[in-house]
């Protein structure tokens, strides 16, 4: 039964508890953060929406089910490609993970994953047409900032998480809902990971769209495009090499 005389108690404890706040370059340890602490670290988010996933949801049966399994075990592949990461996982129909990325050339490893995904998705939508399952399409969201990060739950438990308390990884979220769909590019970033991105081509501006604030998301953001050429060549090429 809920004790609720008790868990009074332990509301006020918490809230008229202190909680330092400490700055770092990078995302703490596990052992770092406490019940008790706070640290704020910069921090990039990418976050992968499968579209329309309420339909596709409702067919419940094994094609679907691998479907997933194969569309997920992948992303999470592409993702570890970059050791700066703090947390890979699943949220709903999300694919998603959260780096540490006191650096530009941190931020810009980030949207190279970005990238590979993105490209990855045409060959993947190729091979479930080759094996007569349908197509689906994702969002790719992106978001950086400084975040103060907390570790939450219920001490004793073994029942605890990191909150990222900031605008990555609400961005990152929020933006992938709307990519690649409403007439938007398949990746999305809010305006901090935008201007930190390196200008690789030369002319930035060529791959990005500026999009002021709409009734699908509250701030600016930018949106493009943007593929692997190579590993598109290959995928056009049908794959030859492959196994």
């Amino acid at each position: 039964m809920y004790k609720y005389k008790d868990s009074k108690a332990n509301i006020i404890n918490i809230l008229k508890s202190e909680t330092p706040i400490k700055t770092k370059k990078s995302i703490p340890s596990d052992q770092e953060l406490t019940y008790e602490n706070g640290i704020t670290c910069y921090v990039s988010a990418i976050f992968v929406d499968i579209k329309n996933s309420s339909e596709l949801f409702k067919r419940k049966d094994e094609k679907l089910a691998r479907l997933l399994r194969a569309f997920t075990s992948e992303i999470i592949t592409i993702f570890q490609n970059f050791s700066k990461y703090s947390q890979i996982g699943i949220r709903g129909d999300c694919v998603y993970a959260i780096y540490s990325t006191p650096n530009i050339d941190d931020i810009n490893e980030v949207f190279d994953i970005a990238i590979y995904v993105n490209t990855f998705m045409k060959m993947f939508n190729k091979l479930l047409v080759e094996n007569k399952y349908p197509n689906i399409g994702v969002g790719i969201g992106l978001g950086c900032d400084k975040e103060l990060v907390i570790k939450a739950g219920r001490s004793g438990t073994g029942i605890n998480d990191k909150i990222w308390i900031g605008k990555a990884v609400v961005d990152a979220a929020n933006l992938s809902s709307i990519a690649n769909r409403h007439g938007y590019k398949k990746i999305a970033m809010n305006p901090c990971f935008y201007n930190n991105i390196k200008d690789i081509s030369g002319n930035k501006k060529e791959w990005f769209n500026y999009v002021s604030s709409s009734n699908y998301f509250d701030d600016d953001f930018y949106e493009c495009d943007v593929i692997k050429i190579d590993f598109n060549e290959w995928i056009k090429g049908g794959m030859k090499n492959g196994y």
